[in-house]
């Protein structure tokens, strides 16, 4: 039984259509969803939550994955392969994080014809859902076209400057918490927006609505408001750059 997970920003019902492609022909899957809810054509957000999932399954796995501004552009379709798994979805840089997390990545551009007319405005469905269907029966990944250089996409780290640490938000999730493109804590007690930040294991060590810094479990720093939003607290977004300043106080 091969597992096939899902990760796209479409919401409730369009996966499912990918879904029902996928068990017209492969009959023994099981799917696993990711995430529906990244937002709307936010491609970082969406590699960051792939990069965060796909260690966490085992070889075989087939992550079909679409956030897809360019779709029924000239952008490419790929087929990924990187530490005995497998990623489907456009060549925008949505997969390469997560695959590169796994190994040394082998991209190849999706040139084949599929049996049903494309639309021009889901990929997700018309090619990238077949595409999944086929490596799940068997299909090589070099089979479906040359082997190319994807569009890559990073983070980004973050750096020391005469105003503080600048960093980059690439990831709020449900409980507004920011997630740094960062893999270490700083170096001593640091503010942002002139309020202190705690520096913490867990979220209980603050206050109720205290703000805090911690490194979480996917393994980068984020910034947290025990009980509360930090997205909302400090009027930030994804994508926001911030410097986190050196604070005088004392922990």
């Amino acid at each position: 039984m091969k597992i096939i997970t899902l990760l796209t920003d479409f919401g409730s019902f369009y996966p499912a259509q990918m879904k029902g492609v996928i068990l017209a022909k492969v009959k023994d899957v099981t799917f696993v969803d990711i995430a529906h809810d990244i937002p709307s054509q936010d491609i970082r957000s969406g590699a960051f939550a792939l990069l965060s999932t796909a260690m966490y399954f085992p070889q075989g796995t087939i992550h079909l994955a679409v956030v897809d501004p360019g779709v029924g552009t000239k952008r490419a379709g790929l087929v990924i392969e990187s530490g005995g798994q497998l990623f489907v979805g456009p060549d925008n840089g949505l997969l390469m994080p997560a695959a590169r997390s796994l190994g040394m990545p082998k991209a190849y551009r999706i040139d084949i014809k599929f049996d049903a007319i494309s639309s021009h405005t889901f990929h997700g469905r018309d090619i990238f859902a077949p595409a999944a269907a086929m490596l799940a029966l068997g299909k090589k990944p070099e089979s479906f076209g040359p082997r190319i250089r994807p569009v890559d996409l990073g983070f980004g780290t973050a750096k020391k400057t005469d105003l503080g640490l600048e960093a980059t938000i690439i990831y709020i999730d449900k409980f507004g918490n920011l997630v740094l493109n960062m893999r270490d804590l700083p170096p001593g007690t640091v503010q942002l927006k002139g309020i202190r930040l705690r520096q913490v294991r867990t979220y209980a060590e603050v206050k109720r609505i205290e703000p805090l810094i911690t490194l979480g479990s996917h393994g980068f720093a984020e910034i947290a408001v025990n009980q509360g939003s930090a997205a909302e607290a400090f009027g930030l977004k994804a994508g926001d750059h911030i410097v986190l300043e050196e604070s005088d106080c004392l922990e």
